[in-house]
């Protein structure tokens, strides 16, 4: 990811604080954990999505299987009703 060491790290982080107002931390806090929880909650309903395509996929491969298990498309119960 990023090559940052502690000194670097240190020296960015001073930086920003004589750059930002003390009194701006705690909004700067809040507004970084509204995007962490709005970022999770963006990837959570990307899995949700996708994990239903997988079901999806997975109902129509066994549906399919039943159809080819059956003669001319017609189930054994269905025949038994005709007679």
């Amino acid at each position: 990811m990023l090559n940052i060491g502690i000194i670097e790290f240190l020296i960015i982080f001073f930086f920003l604080i004589v750059l930002i107002k003390p009194k701006e931390i705690p909004k700067i806090y809040n507004n970084l954990g509204l995007i962490f929880r709005k970022f999770n909650q963006l990837i959570s309903n990307i899995k949700y999505d996708l994990s239903d395509i997988d079901l999806n996929e997975e109902l129509r491969s066994d549906t399919n299987k039943r159809k080819k298990k059956t003669k001319n498309g017609i189930s054994r119960s269905s025949k038994r009703i005709k007679k």
